[in-house]
């Protein structure tokens, strides 16, 4: 009983907005036929209730994983997430605690990062169409 109602009360959030960003490319080393994929990509979803839940996943060298969630709020054009809870990998049970704020400006339907750690500032999230 007290799953459902814990999966009645996630699933029931409503969307204020979502935001996102996705690159995929196939590189290759010239001459040698060696090919690999790169795969950047990053998600924002902002809840009425003043929530967010963010996954940024990058795939090149290296794989970087993260999921954030905290509370967000908007004053003069400014996106401000204060950071709470986080992952580091898609197989963690625990979320780690933290404190942190990220700023974005926000320019018709992209938002564009003021400071934080971010990784790659040239990107930007652009809104989902609703």
């Amino acid at each position: 009983m007290i799953f459902g109602l814990l999966t009645n009360f996630v699933v029931s959030q409503e969307i204020h907005s979502e935001y996102v960003y996705k690159k995929e490319k196939t590189k290759s080393k010239i001459g040698s036929g060696i090919k690999w994929n790169y795969v950047d990509s990053d998600s924002l979803v902002l809840y009425k209730n003043r929530t967010f839940h963010r996954t940024k996943f990058y795939h090149y060298h290296e794989i970087i994983y993260s999921e954030l969630k905290g509370e967000w709020k908007i004053e003069n054009d400014t996106l401000i997430l204060n950071l709470k809870l986080e992952k580091e990998s898609k197989s963690d049970k625990k979320w780690t605690e933290i404190n942190s704020t990220i700023s974005y400006r926000i320019k018709r339907r992209k938002l564009k990062p003021i400071d934080g750690f971010e990784f790659y500032a040239i990107r930007n999230l652009k809104r989902v169409k609703k």
